[in-house]
């Protein structure tokens, strides 16, 4: 999909205090590309952070099911595509990485309880932007993948024990960024679809479908839904599988919802949401997949609910 740009190289700090203002004013997140996104199961709140619309983005915000709020103006620093993931066992969000256009990438770790943020100082992945992260609830770790430093795609595999990070794997999927990321609770693997072995204009993306069991990593000979990037997935514990959605390689076609159970992808709607970038969570206390954010040819902040057959706007 080469009409999104989630890497930006342009210093925007008055525009991104002027987009969170105006957020501020509308009392819902700013439209932006590549905000990371993902669900406290423990508060039962959508949690919201980042992306790039005019400028960098920052603060955080909160979908209770009813409105959002920003519970807290200090935190991160406003970035592009960071990357979140929920840990269950601790009751807290982890932010990583994310860039900063002339900055550079950043490495930082940060810590949400749902009160405020803390940042960790840990030794751990490299400097990166639109790499994926999700919690392993088996073993309790937060699993990251990919992602892109100074123009080049990573391809290594970390873990974050609730202390501190370990590289878990050098080997398995080639190094991409824009990939797609869920944990199957179910089956206890993380899986990864697509994503972008290149950035650059006119770069195929990718179709593979790779498990990680905390030990190595296996690619699965399954039919994919085709190449693309820009993806959104999340497991939905009310069906017992992955849900993948977005659109084919190019942005061209309609916005298709697909479904892996661990054997086989197939299509389960081509009437969903036409967007790319967007993020896709588990609501636990609802049991629904909703979609959050990305775009088709501007960002959006709508909210979308998947009813197992069809997707309804929400917000």
């Amino acid at each position: 999909m080469k009409w999104i740009v989630t890497v930006v190289r342009i210093a925007g700090w008055v525009a991104c205090v002027s987009a969170s203002t105006q957020a501020l004013a509308q009392n819902t997140p700013p439209a932006a590309w590549s905000a990371a996104v993902t669900f406290d199961a423990s508060r039962s709140r959508v949690v919201v952070f980042g992306g790039y619309m005019r400028g960098y983005v920052g603060g955080t915000w909160e979908w209770d099911g009813k409105a959002w709020t920003r519970p807290t103006e200090a935190g991160p620093s406003p970035r592009n595509a960071p990357a979140m993931a929920y840990d269950e066992s601790r009751h807290q969000v982890i932010l990583f990485g994310g860039d900063r256009g002339q900055e550079g990438a950043l490495g930082d770790t940060w810590i949400y309880d749902g009160r405020q943020w803390r940042e960790i100082a840990a030794t751990g992945p490299s400097a990166r932007s639109i790499h994926a992260m999700v919690y392993d609830s088996r073993r309790q770790r937060v699993v990251l993948f990919g992602g892109v430093a100074d123009g080049r795609t990573l391809g290594d595999t970390w873990e974050w024990d609730g202390t501190r990070w370990t590289q878990a794997a050098t080997s398995g999927p080639q190094p991409r960024a824009l990939h797609g990321l869920a944990y199957d609770a179910a089956r206890g693997r993380t899986v990864l679809f697509g994503g972008q072995g290149v950035l650059a204009p006119d770069q195929p993306s990718l179709d593979d479908t790779w498990e990680w069991d905390g030990v190595a990593w296996k690619k699965i000979e399954a039919a994919p839904p085709g190449p693309r990037d820009h993806v959104g997935m999340t497991f939905d514990a009310a069906s017992g599988k992955v849900i993948l959605q977005g659109m084919a390689s190019g942005g061209e076609g309609p916005g298709e919802t697909w479904a892996y159970d661990g054997k086989a992808w197939s299509r389960l709607s081509d009437a969903g949401p036409r967007r790319g970038g967007a993020r896709l969570v588990f609501a636990a206390g609802t049991r629904q997949v909703l979609l959050y954010g990305g775009g088709d040819g501007a960002p959006t902040n709508e909210l979308w609910m998947w009813t197992g057959s069809d997707w309804k706007l929400v917000e």
